[in-house]
């Protein structure tokens, strides 16, 4: 009996796991947001870019702060030296707070090239 439960266990964790990749399979526009924790435009920033994403279900929007090791190395890796920097599938896009519309154009153009 408590190996059938944890089998069920495990195949309910499969699930969800596949479910959730098969989620953000579906995205098509990754925004990340890079950010510092004392910066007083990155929150401005990432409400921007969050309320952006709510029209479009293809987007996803992730922050990325620059004190965790994957933030650093982002920002590294594209030359980053303020913040907010947005990203938009792994290009940079936007340094400082973007103009609300600019960055929706911008999504929308990413949106029909893929």
């Amino acid at each position: 009996m408590e190996d059938d439960l944890e089998l069920k266990i495990i195949r309910n964790r499969l699930l969800q796991r596949l479910m959730t990749r098969s989620k953000r399979a579906k995205r098509k526009v990754q925004i990340k947001i890079i950010t510092s924790p004392r910066c007083p435009y990155c929150p401005i920033a990432v409400r921007i870019a969050n309320n952006i994403a709510k029209k479009y279900p293809e987007v996803e929007v992730r922050e990325v702060s620059v004190v965790t090791p994957y933030g650093r190395e982002k920002a590294i890796k594209h030359n980053i030296m303020g913040t907010p920097t947005i990203l938009i599938n792994d290009n940079v896009e936007f340094i400082g707070v973007p103009n609300p519309e600019e960055l929706e154009n911008k999504i929308i153009k990413y949106l029909e090239k893929s």
